[in-house]
């Protein structure tokens, strides 16, 4: 019934306090949806589109398509008013930025979504995304009995673009994670990520780098860790022997910063996952799990 009036159009201004209102109880627990956090900078961007799903000029959900820079394109904030869930808005949504990313030239879509959100894998899977990458955190306390690793720059950067094409990245399908969302490990990226000193790593004898480990970037409106008590992790690749030794030297890191623990978001690769429980660290005892999922729009051809 609902979908006879579905309309989408770009978010306004004036839509922010319906917006702010119908997202506040998202996860069920009363605590404030981020998506007040970030509405500002979403409706200021000037690529992809800030969208709103209307019935009847009520907006009735939201959704954001962003640019990943090199033709890849990132779905996310999808919210769906409760009065009109279970309605096919959600899967109307998912169709409406999968046409427009492919209109603006884009070759891949991804989104992430929560492991056990069947839903929204549901919607993804018919819409022909695949399921390429399981994220959880790993956990270790800081410690300083730890040497440190050593800060990667700049003039690291070709010894290091061997892992681009490592064993790792092929099981991810190229792709590494980036905070809240993923893109593909690029030489540009791996630069970017050098000149925004977030790489550290551990070279062998010959100077040669055998492990590596990428931060996330800090976000100062971060309301998830506020406090700043953990360093977070989002990548390690390398020699798994290495990748054991390079983890412990991050909980070594850790402690030289004031901060209590070390949140390593891996993939499940076994190799990974074991080199690092092999450096003290734990699974997340909520065990939560983040899926990529991902939609080809073009041949790489």
């Amino acid at each position: 019934m609902f979908l006879d009036s579905l309309s989408f159009r770009p978010i306004q201004p004036a839509d922010k306090d319906r917006i702010i209102a119908f997202t506040f109880n998202t996860w069920g627990d009363n605590e404030d949806d981020y998506i007040k956090d970030v509405f500002d900078d979403w409706l200021a961007d000037p690529r992809g589109e800030f969208t709103a799903a209307v019935i009847d000029d009520r907006v009735v959900g939201i959704a954001k398509l962003t640019d990943m820079g090199d033709d890849e394109w990132w779905f996310e904030g999808l919210r769906i008013d409760p009065a009109y869930r279970r309605q096919g808005i959600a899967s109307e949504f998912n169709r409406y930025h999968v046409d427009l990313a492919r209109r603006l030239g884009g070759k891949v879509i991804r989104y992430m979504t929560g492991g056990s959100n069947v839903g929204s894998q549901a919607i993804g899977a018919r819409a022909g995304f695949d399921h390429i990458i399981t994220y959880a955190a790993y956990l270790a306390d800081a410690s300083l009995e730890f040497a440190l690793p050593v800060q990667l720059t700049i003039e690291d950067a070709p010894t290091l673009l061997r892992w681009v094409d490592s064993p790792l990245m092929r099981y991810l399908h190229g792709v590494y994670r980036a905070a809240w969302s993923a893109k593909t490990l690029t030489e540009a990226e791996v630069r970017r990520a050098l000149e925004s000193q977030l790489i550290y790593g551990l070279k062998d004898e010959a100077g040669h780098i055998a492990a590596w480990a990428l931060l996330r970037e800090e976000d100062k409106e971060d309301t998830e860790d506020g406090d700043r008590k953990r360093l977070r992790v989002d990548h390690f690749d390398g020699e798994p022997n290495a990748v054991t030794e390079l983890g412990k030297r991050m909980r070594a890191l850790a402690a030289t910063q004031q901060r209590m623990v070390v949140s390593a978001g891996i993939s499940d690769y076994p190799p990974l996952v074991q080199a690092l429980v092999k450096a003290g660290y734990t699974l997340n005892p909520d065990q939560f799990s983040l899926w990529v999922l991902e939609l080809k729009l073009m041949s790489d051809e």
